[in-house]
């Protein structure tokens, strides 16, 4: 982030209001008269609660894969999970969930009947949780998808996801 310089005896930088966009390496640097200048860094991580930057319904015939994805943008980095109406969804049964990062992917081996609808994607840190609501939908079905929607998630399922992430149950 561009500086500012400071002048005088035992200074410091207090940033008020901070954003995220004022992460970075900050520079110090100390000089007089007597002798040369020394100089230190210091990296400063703003922290923030996740918020969903994309998330992607998917079409699937039957007996083909599908893959659902969902994006969040975080510091530190989001855990995610995933539900099937209230229920958690686990690596089993044919599907697999990976998440590496900011991105989670579910994906689903062999669609039946039994997976299409809704799923939602839980991110969570120790400053918040968000989730968006995906949908895997049969081909021809006309359904226009926009990338994104949002789905009312029972406040009790987002506590519950966010205590189980944090105590990482």
């Amino acid at each position: 982030p561009p500086g500012r310089e400071f002048e005088g005896e035992e200074e410091y930088l207090e940033i008020l209001g901070i954003t995220r966009e004022q992460s970075g390496k900050y520079e110090c640097k100390a000089a007089n008269e007597v002798a040369s200048a020394d100089v230190k860094q210091v990296r400063v991580t703003v922290n923030y609660p996740p918020t969903i930057t994309e998330s992607k319904s998917n079409e699937a015939a039957t007996g083909r894969q599908a893959l659902l994805r969902c994006e969040a943008s975080a510091v530190p980095t989001p855990d995610f999970e995933w539900y099937r109406d209230d229920t958690r969804i686990n690596s089993a049964n044919g599907l697999e969930i990976k998440s590496t990062g900011s991105q989670s992917l579910l994906m689903v081996a062999n669609v039946t009947e039994e997976h299409y609808g809704n799923y939602t994607c839980v991110a969570a840190n120790k400053l918040g949780v968000t989730n968006a609501s995906l949908y895997l939908y049969r081909p021809g079905t006309g359904r226009v998808d926009n990338g994104s929607m949002s789905l009312a998630v029972p406040l009790w399922l987002l506590a519950a996801s966010l205590l189980c992430l944090l105590s990482k149950c």
